[in-house]
């Protein structure tokens, strides 16, 4: 059985609405949540903006504390200008996963906690080729890029040695050149943020408007094409409501959806 990363939205409802659905739970691997907003950098910053985001850091503490309360690891976002203060002061919390894009802080952490896992960001967007070639062995998991999800035959080509993770329900653009600009986007509010990220996807928008195989998701039903692949799955989106995130799971954990595809869909 294939286990998800289930995105964590900042919702204090969130621990007890998935309490009522105990059928979920062990289809959850981890789930991910970003870190304080003044610790690091993440994708999705327009969130910190939103009404439930805490209003302080030991509100946001209270959040994350409950929800290692469920006993289901706590994996934290910390994809840019982490440092080793911050992974310490999250470990003294009880977090004993990472996502990260930063090898030398990786390697530093792995020095310090040998037992903590890390995860490398799909927001360093590697190629078939830097896989192939490069050292990530001070990583557990590499998330993989969008572009693998409508390139399945590359993924047989992945070196062995290390474990990989699919996100399967993600909307964007398998080929995008400008996610860089729009992942790391901090507009000083929130109708900056919605202008310049309309006017960065542009591009992407027109190309998607050709029809869902331009995107990166996957059909619940058709997760077992990349099943040989990935030892885990990852779900979007930390943008969404909580009743949301875990019907996305049901659907996946179940593979029951809308109609699969044929194999050939998922190689352009």
């Amino acid at each position: 059985m294939k286990q998800f990363e289930v995105p964590y939205n900042l919702d204090p409802e969130y621990p007890e609405k998935l309490l009522q659905r105990p059928a979920l739970i062990p289809y959850i691997d981890c789930i991910y949540a970003a870190a304080w907003k003044d610790d690091c950098e993440n994708t999705r910053f327009d969130i910190t903006y939103r009404d439930n985001y805490p209003k302080s850091y030991e509100e946001y503490v209270s959040r994350i504390k409950a929800l290692l309360a469920l006993g289901i690891p706590v994996c934290i976002l910390a994809q840019k200008k982490a440092n080793i203060t911050m992974i310490r002061k999250y470990r003294s919390l009880g977090i004993h996963q990472f996502i990260l894009n930063d090898d030398k802080l990786a390697a530093r952490i792995k020095q310090e906690y040998p037992e903590v896992r890390l995860t490398l960001s799909i927001t360093r967007a590697l190629t078939l080729e830097e896989l192939q070639t490069g050292d990530f062995s001070m990583y557990d998991r590499i998330v993989l890029f969008h572009w693998f999800a409508r390139h399945l035959d590359a993924l047989s080509q992945l070196p062995a040695g290390h474990q990989y993770t699919m996100i399967a329900n993600s909307a964007c653009f398998h080929d995008c050149k400008w996610h860089d600009a729009h992942w790391f986007l901090h507009p000083d509010n929130p109708e900056a943020y919605s202008k310049e990220s309309e006017s960065i996807c542009a591009s992407c928008t027109a190309l998607l408007a050709k029809g869902k195989q331009q995107s990166a998701y996957i059909e619940p039903e058709d997760l077992g094409y990349f099943d040989p692949y990935v030892s885990c799955y990852k779900l979007v989106d930390r943008y969404d409501d909580t009743d949301v995130i875990f019907n996305n799971l049901y659907s996946y954990a179940t593979r029951t959806g809308s109609g699969g595809k044929p194999r050939e869909y998922y190689n352009l």
